[in-house]
């Protein structure tokens, strides 16, 4: 069952696509000549507030350098103050997978970036860093795009309209893990990128279908294990991002408890992203039984929210505490300020499941293609569940208003809620 037609896939699939930003000539100058590079991806594994990672692959020639500061200057790339090579290179599927961490950054400011090779020079690009004093900010939770290319483009544009601070993707990007797949999956990545070149930076979590343990590092430029946290708005939110496909216990699990030790006193709100659910919504999908092993963590520590991914199906739980009186080791616990709400389980363009297996404590469920659209607050987190239907029609959101809803969207409205609301502890 698809949400989406296949409606003029050829016009939005990419080829056409290149942000407008500098790439005509000032009058009476020659354009500069384009670089031989593409495939762009804005990455957040640490400090975002002051760090990102620029990453693109080299078509061809030596790897380039990335040009940068905080006044535009279109493709001028000698005008921009700041200026790094490829701090990593990574051979992978054919790709030439090139990386440039920017450092010393300043807190929630907006910096342009050109990349400058032997060949000329890219579109202009810019980018915002995340804030170091805690202020409301947006992200898009979601995972499963490994199948179908138009719910995927059309959920890319979606981000694009939406313009959160980040994206956390939960894994299962692709379906076969092989150059083809990310070809095409790299080239659709650049519908979230605005007109104007804006980049949403992405945090990359691996999936089953990542079945390479290199490919979230080789394309992402993520730790090797693919596990890493991150704090945006210093005590207001803290980011912990997971990998479900390699033992929740052992080094990991010991990883978990230091940062879940360290933060879970000083920090508001304490979110975890990952990809196989502890307790699919879909019978026919197996138990998480690796990812269970974090459920004590979890609650010892008070984590808030979960984000889950793998079972095609969209879920909201009540706050959950583990128990093994409870139904699958689970019991809500609405009232308990360590209980863990759960959402997701994947719908960005993998085919969907029928979501037959509600628990007790399932709030709401639902078979469509759609993430979910989550705002962060000194006193709450809001979610509201995105369908993705018609991303043409959708306003782009306001920046003054990051969290209106844009003329155009179609938001899930279950019977429990349109937006869940968990409260700051």
């Amino acid at each position: 069952m698809r949400t989406l037609t296949l409606w003029a896939i050829a016009a939005i699939l990419p080829g056409a696509f290149s942000p407008v930003s500098d790439l005509r000539a000032k009058d009476g100058e020659e354009p500069p000549r384009a670089s031989k590079t593409d495939k762009y991806r804005l990455i957040w594994t640490t400090s975002p507030a002051n760090r990102v990672t620029m990453g693109w692959n080299q078509k061809s020639g030596d790897p380039g350098t990335v040009h940068w500061g905080e006044t535009d200057h279109g493709r001028d790339a000698e005008a921009y103050p700041e200026s790094l090579a490829a701090t990593r290179v990574k051979e992978y599927d054919g790709f030439t997978n090139c990386f440039a961490k920017l450092e010393d950054l300043k807190p929630d400011t907006r910096y342009y970036l050109v990349i400058s090779d032997e060949h000329g020079t890219s579109s202009r690009f810019q980018f915002q860093t995340a804030p170091a004093t805690p202020q409301p900010f947006t992200f898009i939770a979601g995972g499963d795009s490994r199948n179908f290319r138009d719910v995927r483009i059309a959920a890319n544009m979606m981000v694009e309209k939406l313009r959160p601070l980040f994206v956390a993707f939960t894994g299962d990007m692709i379906n076969k893990d092989d150059a083809i797949e990310w070809d095409e999956w790299l080239d659709d990545w650049q519908h979230t990128t605005s007109d104007d070149g804006f980049l949403i930076p992405i945090v990359a979590h691996r999936g089953n279908h990542e079945r390479r343990p290199e490919t979230i590092p080789a394309y992402f430029n993520t730790p090797k294990n693919a596990y890493f946290s991150f704090s945006v708005g210093s005590d207001l939110f803290r980011y912990l991002a997971l990998n479900s496909e390699i033992p929740a216990g052992e080094k990991q699990e010991k990883w978990l408890d230091e940062q879940l030790e360290k933060y879970s006193n000083s920090t508001t709100h304490l979110v975890a992203g990952y990809h196989k659910p502890m307790r699919p919504h879909v019978s026919k999908k197996s138990e998480g039984t690796n990812p269970m092993q974090w459920a004590d963590n979890f609650y010892e520590h008070g984590l808030d929210l979960a984000l889950e991914s793998d079972s095609h199906v969209m879920k909201r739980t009540e706050a959950l505490k583990p128990s093994s009186k409870g139904h699958e080791g689970f019991i809500a616990a609405p009232n308990d300020p360590k209980a863990t709400v759960y959402i997701g389980e994947g719908c960005w363009g993998a085919p969907l499941r029928d979501n037959d297996d509600n628990k007790p404590w399932t709030i709401a469920s639902g078979s469509f293609n759609g993430f979910d659209w989550i705002q962060v607050s000194p006193d709450k987190i809001e979610v509201k569940t995105v369908k993705i239907l018609n991303p043409s029609k959708v306003k782009r959101v306001s920046p003054e208003a990051p969290f209106e809803n844009p003329e155009g969207i179609t938001l899930w409205e279950p019977k429990s809620g349109t937006v869940l609301t968990i409260q700051a502890d």
